[in-house]
Order: structure tokens, then C-alpha cells, then sequence
């Protein structure tokens, strides 16, 4: 906003020409004042404020103040305290008025002067007293108010035990905005909950421009003792009246609050008194003595809008806009969004965001600073459209041979909108897109899914819709099932050859009484015959068909050769090694051999007698072809079982030379095998289910040695019969 920020400027430019000229100031002194708090046994901490005017080439804040503790009726020095300056801090230029920028040139800063003091009570009580000189050149209610200094002074009551001086709740404005009502405060709290009295009261003078130490110099120290001069003011101004004003300023005696209006610019000092009060008793008072800056408040401040829209006149129902202010010296703000039916569409929040639920013209409104006298007000219309819902209807055939799509938009549009259709990527279609509301009928290249898209743009709304277009391959079985031969059982896996865009669902007639409704099934013929094979396959999305194949004679399954034949005896002895096998006569049209399960092999031969040289199973296989092809083998096991023999020498000697050193049972023919030798006493000394183990003559083979002496043995054993044996004897250990 140029033109309003060179408006401000000369604004400014007349404020210091017509009000005077706030130049760097000679002086310091802006005000000040005294309190006191009592911390208990006599201890009080005193407290002094001092403002200065950091725009002076005056003095500085003093690192040390005086402060002077005089008998409160005879007016000695009882202390003279030197008190270090605390941290200086800048006081803000602010007007109380957030309508009101504070001129650039205006600058306060002060410091706390801070110490505790034993003060016993006194039949006369005390009088605190501070003074520094000297005050701003350019005082419009003082004459020559340069050569004036301050005194700042309280008392704490005669015999005081613990009593604490009211205390400043705030510091005023630097700044008082003229032509306007005033209702500054300017209150304390009292620790001790006495009643307090506010008045406008004298300016104390105190130091002087005077050298060589003395109450007449810049910093008494000590500062002077009472009483103290008043500072008188400069025509027509008073103690009650400090500054000119219709009405005139004044201090409400029991809020603390300076109202009036004060009607002519310019630099002003004055002095705030507060009484305490017990009982009807005054105890008290406190006084501050400040400088004010009387100021313009014209035209201080704008109220701007700014939306994150590049056209508000051309919205969509549902936005969410993001407000923001660019307003110019403000501090509150309320914002109105212009919804004639609700009351809750409003924030004071600086930089809002809303989001216009509705259609219509919503006038949005900023106030800044709102219910104050320099208020600004700016407003934005924004029109709010209503949604488009667009989507896409079609018809048409989904079968590749059959297809010719018919697309229709829906949704809710103005007469001038923009309406944009795409149909796959380039080349999927007859046309890749099409500007209008009904393009005419597309087909696509091949089966596939193809995306379609949908753009409406319509006043300030626009929308985007997607839908998919899928084009499916007709079904087809391909499957030639014939001259399909197997033996019983013949099992064979069948394969339909089919395809389709979409699931498929089958049902298998066999032509023996079973069905399936797997894709391929495996089927076992259990019988021998000549078998037809019906098929149906169907969709039931995509391009929805139903097949049906018959597949005559399909399937032919031959019999298998007949292979029984028996064994006799199953089971003998190596003694006797000879069994019979009778296949019960020759079948026509048969060729078959015997395997007897030693490599030797009989072929063509019904009944015959085979010896077994060596024990053990065996399987005798019958293994038959017949005319068509078709094998059969049966198996039948034969046992030729060891014959049992047992032999065990009847003494060993282990005494290391290498000769029978060892001692165990010789057996053959058996299944199970355990052996235990015990001495005299029936102690075992040794025991093995491994017949191939023998006894070393240690106990247990693993030490200490067995004595020399003869033990006795049995061993407990199955035959091949699974017949137990059990046999007994005694050997002699001689070493």
C-alpha cells in the first residue's frame, strides 16, 4: 500500500511540527518513584525506579543512586545509602491504545535501584527521600522545565512493626493519544490489604545544575531532608489540571484511573499520589512522578485482506481459503465470513482459514482493531459455486467382436463448461479424445482394460473422473480328444485347451458315471471300454458365453493280463530249499516269465519246482503282457530261514601273548541275540546283545581284570521260527 505508507509518513511530519518536535533532548528525567516492603524483624526492602530518556545526550542512568533515611519528625539523616543500579530495560512505546504508532523518536528506558535496611520502629517513624536533576528541555507545562529536578519520597508510619508501602501494579504509557477518551490505569496493590486513595498531587523539585556536592547538584548525597519544594506549573496548568483537556484530566480516587480528554499535543509531566489508608488512619503516601508524550491518533492504523486465490469471484463449494491480513499497525482483529445464516463464521485469529460449505456471494469482512475509535474495516466478495459430481455412464457391447461404446457424462454444469475425454493411450482406440459432451461411439484395438478419463471445468469448479473400460476375449475351447488309449486302470489328465478374458467354469462328463469341475482333471478308468467325453465351459462375467464339446468314442481302456499264480511252501529251511510255483494253467494271447528273485527267470511255464542255494526273502514275480499290450506283475515273498547252531570254546587265556585272548559263543540262525557271564557268586561280570563281541576278560572289557577262575555263561536267543532258545555252559579264565 505506497500511497498509504507516504500518507503515514507526512502524518508523522506534521505530529512533530504541530505538537512539538521531540528533538534529542538535553535532559534526561522522565520520572520515577519510591516504595517499600517489609521482609520481617525489622528488614525492609527499598525499591526505587528510575525512567530516563534514551533518546538524551543528558546523563545516564546513575550505577549508583543516593537514597537518604531521615527521623520523621526532626528531619535528621539517620542513612545515607548507596544503592548499585540494577539492569536497564527498555520500556515499550506503547499508547495503552493499539490505534495509536508512538512516534519514532520516542525512547524510555529505566532501572531498579534495589537494597534491604534494618529500620526498627521509630516513636517518629521515617522519611525516605531520592532527588536527581535534572528534567527534558522540552516540557510543554513547565517553565524553563530543565532547570527542575525530581524528589521522590515516602514514609513508613511512627512505631511501624511490618507495614509495606503500596505497590505499582504497572508502568503507564509513554504515549496518550489526544482528542480521544482516556481511561488509563494507574493502580497499586497494597500487601497489606489497606485501603488506598488516588489523587493528582505536586512535583517535588530536588538537586539543581549546581557543582562542588550539595543539595543543589545533579545527585545530592545525601539528597536534601524535608520538606520539599513544589514545582510550580507553567500557566493555565495546576496540580489538578497538569494538562489541558475538555474534559480535564483527572484521577478517579478509588480505581486509580487517569480519564479525560486531553485536547493539545504535546510533552507533559505530572505527579500520581497514593494514600494508605488503616482504620482511618493515614499512614502513607507514595507518589510517581512520569512524563507523558501527548500524541495524533489519526489515521494509525489499516485493516487489508489478502486471500491465497487468484480469483474470488470464481470459487467451488468446499474450498478451504486461507485469509491473511496486511493490516498496518494492528493488534486485534475480527474477521466475518459473510454466511447470512450462521453466526458462527468468524475468527480473531490474524491469518484465519475457512472453508465455504455453501454456494452463494459471501462478503468477507476484516475489522482491525475492532470497537476502537480508529477501527478499519476491508472486504473481499467471493462467489461460491456449486460441485460438479462428475462421472461417466457407457454402453455398449464388453465382447472384442461385439464392442461399440456409447459414453455419456453426468453431473451438474454451466451451459459455457469445458469438457475434455481421453479413451487409453494413443493408438488403443478409434479416437484418443474427444472435446465435447458426447463423443461419438469408440472401439478398442484388441481385448484389454482401458483407462477413460473425464475432465469438467465449469465456472470455478473443476473435476477429473476415472473410470476403466475393459473389452474381453470371447471364450473358446480348442481341445481335439481322440484316439485315446490306456490299460485298466488307465488314468489320464485332461486339458481343454480354453481361454477366456474372464474366470472360467467347466463341467467334464467321462462317459463312466464320474464328473469333475476342475479346469484339467485327472481321471482313472477303473474298467476296460469305449468311453464318450462331454465338456461345457461358461463365464459368468466379462463376455458371458456357455460351450458344450462332445468328444464320441474318446477314450478306449484295454484289460490288463491276469498274474496269479501261488507258492508252496512260503516259508523253509536251507535244509530244505525247494519250492513249487502253480500259475494255474496258460492264458491265450498271454506272454509272461517268472523272476524268482536270485536272477533266475522261467518263462512260459505254468507249474514247475525252484531250489534256493542261500537263505533269505525273496520275491517271486509273475510278470504277463497280453495281446493289447497291457502288462500285470503279482509278487509273492518266499523265507528261506539258517538253520540254528551253536558252538563255545571252555577256556581262554587273555594274558596279552596274542593267543586266545578272547571268549564268545559261535551262533548262526538266530534273530535275537544276548549274552551274560557271571562268576561263582552269580555276579555278572559281563553281558552283550552284539554277537560279534567278545570278552576280553576285563569287567565289562573295561577293567579291573577278572581273577583267573571258571564263570559260567547263557545266552538267550530267537531262531527264524521266532522260537526263544536259551543255552548254558562254563568257561575257564586262566592267565
Amino acid at each position: 500500500m505506497p500511497n498509504r505508507t507516504m500518507w503515514l509518513r507526512a502524518l508523522w511530519a506534521v505530529i512533530l511540527i504541530v505538537g512539538g518536535t521531540f528533538p534529542t533532548w538535553a535532559a534526561h528525567l522522565v520520572g520515577g518513584d519510591l516504595t517499600y516492603t517489609c521482609t520481617g524483624n525489622n528488614m525492609y526492602q527499598l525499591k526505587l525506579v528510575v525512567y530516563r530518556d534514551c533518546n538524551s545526550t543528558g546523563a545516564q542512568l546513575d550505577q549508583t543512586a543516593s537514597i537518604g533515611i531521615y527521623d520523621g519528625v526532626s528531619g535528621q539523616l539517620l542513612y545515607n545509602l548507596q544503592v548499585n543500579k540494577g539492569a536497564t530495560i527498555p520500556l515499550p512505546a506503547n499508547t495503552g491504545n493499539p490505534c495509536l504508532q508512538a512516534p519514532p523518536n520516542i525512547c524510555t528506558e529505566y532501572a531498579n535501584y534495589i537494597t534491604i535496611q534494618s529500620l526498627p520502629p521509630r516513636a517518629s517513624g521515617y522519611v525516605i527521600s531520592y532527588q536527581r536533576c535534572c528534567r527534558n528541555a522540552t516540557i510543554t507545562n513547565l517553565n524553563n522545565p530543565d532547570d527542575w529536578g525530581m524528589t521522590l519520597t515516602t514514609r513508613i508510619p511512627p512505631n511501624d512493626t511490618c507495614n509495606s508501602s503500596p505497590q505499582w501494579n504497572s508502568t503507564p504509557p509513554i504515549v496518550l493519544c489526544s482528542q480521544e477518551y482516556l481511561n488509563v490505569p494507574v493502580t497499586c496493590t497494597d500487601p497489606d490489604g489497606d485501603s488506598l486513595y488516588y489523587s493528582l498531587c505536586d512535583l517535588y523539585h530536588g538537586g539543581g545544575k549546581g557543582q562542588g556536592g550539595g543539595f543543589n547538584t545533579p545527585q545530592p548525597s545525601p539528597p536534601a531532608p524535608p520538606p520539599y519544594a513544589v514545582i510550580p506549573y507553567k500557566a493555565p496548568n495546576t496540580t489538578t489540571n497538569p494538562i489541558p483537556g475538555n474534559p480535564p484530566l483527572s484521577m478517579n480516587p478509588t480505581t486509580g484511573h487517569l480519564q479525560g480528554k486531553i485536547t493539545v499535543l504535546g510533552q507533559y509531566v505530572m505527579a500520581m499520589c497514593v494514600e494508605e489508608w488503616r482504620d482511618g488512619v493515614l499512614l502513607n503516601t507514595i507518589r510517581r512522578d512520569y512524563q507523558f508524550n501527548v500524541t495524533s491518533c489519526q489515521a494509525a492504523i489499516w485493516a487489508d485482506i489478502i486471500s491465497e486465490v487468484d480469483d474470488p469471484s470464481q470459487l467451488c463449494i468446499g474450498t478451504t481459503v486461507p485469509f491473511q491480513e496486511d493490516s498496518y499497525n494492528t493488534t486485534f482483529f475480527h474477521w466475518d465470513f459473510g454466511d447470512p445464516n450462521l453466526t458462527t463464521d468468524t475468527s480473531n485469529l490474524p491469518n484465519p482459514v475457512y472453508t465455504f460449505n455453501d454456494t452463494g456471494v459471501y462478503v468477507v469482512t476484516l475489522i482491525a482493531n475492532p470497537g476502537w475509535p480508529c477501527a478499519d474495516t476491508d472486504q473481499v466478495v467471493f462467489h461460491i459455486y456449486p460441485p460438479i459430481n462428475a462421472g461417466i455412464q457407457w454402453s455398449g457391447g464388453v465382447c472384442a467382436d461385439e464392442q461399440n461404446f456409447a459414453f455419456t457424462p453426468t453431473g451438474f454444469w454451466y451451459p459455457d463448461a469445458t469438457i475434455e475425454w481421453t479413451f487409453g493411450q494413443p493408438g488403443d482406440a478409434n479416437l484418443a479424445s474427444y472435446s465435447g459432451e458426447f463423443p461419438p461411439p469408440i472401439t478398442f484395438s484388441q481385448p484389454g482394460a482401458y483407462p477413460v478419463s473425464l475432465y469438467i471445468q465449469s465456472k470455478a469448479c473443476e473435476e477429473t473422473v476415472f473410470d476403466t473400460i475393459r473389452v474381453y476375449q470371447r471364450p473358446k475351447i480348442d481341445a481335439q480328444l481322440s484316439g485315446i488309449v490306456g490299460c485298466e486302470p488307465y488314468t489320464h489328465l485332461f486339458d481343454p485347451q480354453a481361454s477366456a478374458s474372464t474366470e472360467m467354469f467347466f463341467l467334464w462328463d467321462f462317459g463312466d458315471g464320474d464328473t469333475s469341475h476342475a479346469a484339467m482333471p485327472s481321471h482313472t478308468y477303473t474298467q476296460a471300454g469305449l468311453y464318450d467325453v462331454k465338456l461345457w465351459m461358461w463365464t459368468d462375467e466379462g463376455c458371458i458365453d456357455t460351450i458344450f464339446v462332445s468328444y464320441p468314442e474318446a477314450v478306449l481302456v484295454n484289460p490288463r493280463p491276469s498274474s496269479t499264480f501261488t507258492v508252496t511252501p512260503p516259508v523253509t529251511s536251507i535244509y530244505t530249499p525247494i519250492v513249487t510255483v502253480d500259475a494255474g494253467g496258460f492264458l491265450f494271447n498271454e506272454q509272461y516269465f517268472f523272476d524268482m528273485g536270485d536272477s533266475t527267470l522261467y518263462t512260459q511255464t505254468d507249474f514247475f519246482a525252484h531250489q534256493y542255494s542261500d537263505t533269505g526273502n525273496f520275491e517271486v514275480q509273475r510278470i504277463a503282457v497280453n495281446q493289447y499290450g497291457c502288462w500285470d506283475t503279482l509278487g509273492v515273498w518266499v523265507r528261506i530261514n539258517p538253520v540254528l547252531n551253536i558252538w563255545a570254546p571252555t577256556a581262554f587265556t587273555p594274558n596279552g601273548d596274542g593267543k586266545n585272548e578272547f571268549f564268545r559263543p559261535f551262533v548262526t540262525g538266530f534273530t535275537t541275540y544276548h549274552l551274560v557271564i557271571a562268576n561263582r557268586w552269580g555276579q555278572v561280570v559281563y553281558q552283550s546283545d552284539d554277537a560279534l563281541e567278545e570278552w576280553n576278560g576285563l569287567l565289562q572289557n573295561q577293567g579291573p581284570e577278572c581273577p583267573q577262575d571258571v564263570y559260567s555263561w547263557h545266552l538267550f536267543i530267537v531262531d527264524f521260527g521266532d522260537s526263544p532258545v536259551e543255552y548254558t555252559g562254563t568257561v575257564l579264565l586262566y592267565r
